[in-house]
Formats: structure tokens, C-alpha cells, sequence
């Protein structure tokens, strides 16, 4: 997805201007999606602390606090505003490029936090005596 984020911001600098603030935005609440993400998944890891947690799918060992669920939430609706902004940028010219994008950015923004949070939390479990 970061070239594709390049192509629209390059696309901007050409000339078309239209989408200029909608990019931006879009780019800012993915970010911030990413970041309530991690804190929810640091959260849970910290509520989990000594305990496997799950790298795809399944129930956590301890439920997560409303905070965690709270931050999850939020992220949730920032990356599918942020894509559906993404998609939209593209949507009249490329509409198959603009749902790959949706998903693409939805899938990445939604999955990969997680996944590296617990990725790591579960490599130190290995490693404790």
C-alpha cells in the first residue's frame, strides 16, 4: 500500500489538486488507526503477561480490559474511514484499484499491529527461563 500512497501523492503534485485534502486525511487517520492498534494490542499483552496469546485467531487467555476494546474500536473506524478516503481518491478513474486498495489497507491497518504485538510477546515467552 505505500506505493500506492505514492502514486496518489504523486498524482497530487502533478496537478490534481482535488484530492489533496481527502489524501491527507486519509493518510492521518490510518495512522492514527495504526497507533490505537498497537496500544490495544500492547494492553493485551500486558493483561496477558506470561500467557500465549493467540497469532491469528482465537480467544485471549484473559479477556482484554474495556480500554483495549475501547482502542480497537477506534482504530477500527479510523482505517475504514481512512480507506474508504484511499478508495474514493481512485474510484472514478481505477474502481478495481480502488477496492484492492480498501482491502489491501484494511487488511494491513487491521491485521499487522496485532499480529507483530503478539508476534514479539510470544518470542519473549520463549526466551524467559
Amino acid at each position: 500500500a505505500p506505493g500506492v500512497l505514492l502514486l496518489g501523492l504523486r498524482d497530487c503534485a502533478d496537478g490534481n489538486r482535488k484530492g489533496d485534502g481527502h489524501m491527507s486525511l486519509a493518510v492521518c487517520a490510518l495512522t492514527f488507526a495504526v497507533l490505537f492498534h498497537i496500544v490495544a494490542a500492547r494492553i493485551a499483552a500486558r493483561e496477558n503477561f506470561g500467557r500465549a496469546l493467540p497469532t491469528v485467531n482465537g480467544s485471549y487467555p484473559v479477556r482484554p480490559v474495556r480500554r483495549a476494546r475501547r482502542a480497537q474500536t477506534a482504530g477500527w473506524l479510523l482505517s475504514i474511514f481512512g480507506a474508504l478516503q484511499l478508495g474514493n481518491y481512485f474510484w472514478l478513474t481505477e474502481p478495481w484499484l480502488a477496492m484492492g486498495i480498501v482491502v489491501a489497507v484494511l487488511l494491513s491497518v487491521n491485521g499487522l499491529p496485532s499480529l507483530l504485538v503478539t508476534v514479539l510477546h510470544n518470542g519473549s515467552l520463549r526466551t524467559q527461563p
